[in-house]
């Protein structure tokens, strides 16, 4: 009677032993394909993946993981080249921003030289000021642009009176404006407050009629209303564009973009960007948009 039972113990042994071997080989093969791919990708240039067809649960997840690994890496990888292409961009753009204005020094001082007419030397003399000046507002701004850039930058902020801010940077301006001949309109509720630091609104507004001056044409209009529930306050710079501006404003707030690539204004192609920039480092929100010939800037900043 021992024999049978004996008998039918070994058998079921055996097919245990079989089904763990033939297991056990079934893992190994998954595991020599799964190698045999990492090997594969880590030494080729490719986007493929790890492919798991086996029914391990582990298995499974060690291919997903392995595939986010690899999504990791070339999403760093791509995050380089990117960085890697705007540091040759700017550097592009900055030697040509600066380029531009020292040559045009370089020529005026060589005129100057050759005349003896005092009115000449004197007209000349208004030339080179004026292009030094530019020289100036364009280096400041790449500075700004590479301080507001850093991700460890942050501004201090308290409650400013956002609206004598405004007014006042606006009034800087009056003479230009007057100038070039152009009507403002301003409707500026006063006495409204927000959390935010007053150089920051300061330079925003210097940036914004900077760029009316320089590209618009005219009919400028300049608005500040707090909402209905006074919780927020929004801020509205347009002007009439020219005739030869057709700028994107899902594109305006980028690094060195321009409406109008043949155009040569002196600014230094970063501006707006460092305006989006500064309205996020006070929680601000802004956008752009082109209705007919206006172009139109809309901040959004909360009140208190």
């Amino acid at each position: 009677m021992n024999d049978p039972i004996l008998m039918v113990v070994t058998i079921i042994m055996i097919v245990i032993a079989l089904a763990l071997a033939f297991i056990l080989i079934s893992l190994l093969s998954q595991m020599k394909s799964i190698r045999k791919q990492v090997h594969f990708i880590s030494r080729n240039d490719t986007n493929k993946r790890i492919t798991f067809y086996g029914k391990s649960r582990s298995f499974r997840k060690l291919a997903s993981d392995i595939n986010e690994i690899l999504d990791s890496y070339d999403e760093r990888h791509e995050k380089i080249l990117r960085e890697d292409k705007e540091i040759k961009d700017t550097l592009t753009n900055m030697s040509h921003d600066i380029r531009t204005p020292l040559t045009s020094l370089k020529g005026y001082f060589e005129l100057m030289e050759q005349t003896d007419d005092p009115d000449e030397r004197q007209k000349y003399s208004s030339i080179i000021a004026g292009r030094i000046d530019s020289l100036s507002e364009i280096l400041e701004t790449m500075f700004l642009y590479t301080k507001v850039s850093n991700v460890n930058y942050k501004i201090e902020v308290e409650p400013i009176d956002c609206s004598r801010t405004i007014l006042e940077t606006l009034f800087e301006y009056y003479d230009e404006f007057q100038e070039k001949g152009y009507e403002v309109d301003v409707d500026v509720e006063e006495g409204i407050k927000i959390v935010g630091n007053e150089q920051s609104l300061k330079r925003i507004m210097q940036n914004l009629i900077r760029n009316s001056l320089v590209h618009g044409d005219g009919d400028v209009k300049l608005s500040l209303k707090p909402s209905e529930d006074r919780k927020n306050v929004t801020i509205i710079l347009g002007n009439l564009m020219k005739e030869n501006e057709d700028p994107d404003p899902k594109r305006v707030f980028d690094r060195y973009y321009k409406g109008d690539a043949s155009r040569h204004t002196g600014s230094s192609g970063v501006g707006l960007s460092v305006v989006k920039k500064l309205v996020e480092s006070m929680n601000g929100q802004i956008e752009a948009r082109v209705e007919g010939r206006r172009f139109i800037i809309r901040m959004v900043f909360k009140t208190i």
